[in-house]
């Protein structure tokens, strides 16, 4: 468009030069005018105008198409005939960004939302960008390019797991005399470590129970409750380090996050507490979270999805062979991998960090299930997870 002004430009100063008058000289004027008054303008309209992503975080189902709006904010009274908007997008598991341009006027003293839907088939995280904003005049011969500063010119969008229901049956480990951090807020103990509450006697009471302290100011026999450890038994672990490439890799990596997701939901809805870790690229190696509700549930499967899913080299059975002090830290080991081999398992058996470990491998053909002791092996079927999980006891 800017050849095309040039020439808009010569032909009216010929036409000046050719034809003397008014309208050739105001015509002349106008052209040579043009690009000083709406640069002005159009500058002005710069610093008024703010464009960013309505949110920064969203989370979405596999494959479900996911709105991301853009808000266009333009608090000055002058329209943008043009505006282009490219956006670029990619996986956080790397590999070739996709690019899209939106074009659209701007009005005066005015809020926009543009909204573009973006779908993935697997989980983890799509990073969306402006990568660039361009606004122009209604010739296109003045431009200027609009910076979103801070971290509003980026969103994300977390491909979360369903929920997949399972009802297998979880084991009480609360005998077993693991170490524990947390007591029950709901039931209590016999642990006098902690008090979880304290009320008046009542016949058959224990007399080491009572607080003699408390009773002397009441002048009435109180009695202490103890609390109730609540064992944090099963570690679950996703070993995302033998995936292959490609596609099948992918869609290993979905199996192990749908699994872990759906034991670790199951033992959130019946309170149960437990950890789940997997190895990342941080100072230590490796990442744990904690879970024992639907809320804890929810933020530590989102740091997986977001975290796990990337290659990494190390497996979590190093990871637990270096933690190991020789006595065990979790009644369960349930282990979650693409590939399991017997070095792993020479490991995880050394290490003493459990009683129990469960191995589920996408990598194994159906009926190659074997028990030994306290170790158990078994497929993971990619597209029938649910299934897989039935006949383990958690």
């Amino acid at each position: 468009m800017i050849v095309i002004y040039i020439i808009l430009l010569l032909v009216s100063l010929l036409f000046y030069i050719q034809y003397e008058g008014a309208f050739s000289f105001y015509l002349f004027c106008f052209a040579a005018a043009y690009p000083i008054v709406f640069g002005a303008l159009m500058l002005r309209v710069k610093h008024k105008l703010r464009i960013y992503f309505e949110s920064a975080e969203q989370s979405a189902p596999k494959g479900s198409s996911v709105p991301v709006n853009i808000i266009i904010d333009n608090d000055s009274r002058l329209p943008v005939p043009n505006c282009d908007i490219i956006v670029r997008y990619r996986t956080e598991h790397g590999g070739r960004a996709d690019v899209f341009r939106i074009h659209t006027p701007i009005f005066p003293n005015n809020t926009q939302v543009l909204t573009v839907r973006l779908s993935y088939r697997h989980y983890g995280t799509l990073s969306v960008e402006l990568a660039k904003i361009r606004i122009f005049d209604m010739l296109r011969v003045i431009r200027f390019r609009i910076r979103v500063k801070g971290d509003r010119s980026i969103s994300r969008v977390t491909v979360f797991p369903d929920h997949i229901p399972i009802e297998n049956r979880i084991n009480d480990y609360s005998e077993l005399g693991l170490e524990s951090e947390a007591y029950s807020k709901s039931k209590k103990g016999d642990d006098p470590s902690e008090i979880f509450d304290v009320r008046c006697y009542n016949e058959g009471d224990k007399i080491s129970r009572i607080h003699w302290k408390l009773s002397a100011k009441q002048d009435e026999m109180m009695v202490k409750d103890y609390s109730l450890p609540i064992t944090n038994g099963v570690l679950i672990t996703a070993d995302f380090s033998q995936l292959p490439s490609g596609s099948d890799g992918l869609d290993k990596a979905d199996a192990l996050i749908d699994a872990a997701a759906a034991v670790s939901l199951h033992l959130s809805e019946h309170e149960t507490a437990h950890t789940l870790l997997w190895c990342s690229d941080n100072p230590d190696g490796y990442r744990t979270g904690k879970a024992d509700s639907f809320e804890s549930y929810t933020m530590t499967v989102r740091e997986l999805v977001n975290d796990g899913t990337k290659s990494y080299a190390g497996s979590p059975a190093d990871v637990i062979a270096g933690l190991s002090t020789g006595s065990a830290k979790y009644a369960h080991i349930i282990f979650l991998t693409s590939g399991f081999t017997d070095e792993m398992k020479q490991k995880l058996e050394d290490s003493g960090y459990a009683y129990r470990y469960t191995v589920l491998d996408t990598e194994i053909g159906a009926g190659q299930s074997y028990s030994d002791g306290g170790f158990v092996y078994a497929p993971l079927s990619v597209n029938a997870v649910a299934e897989s999980l039935e006949d383990i006891a958690i």
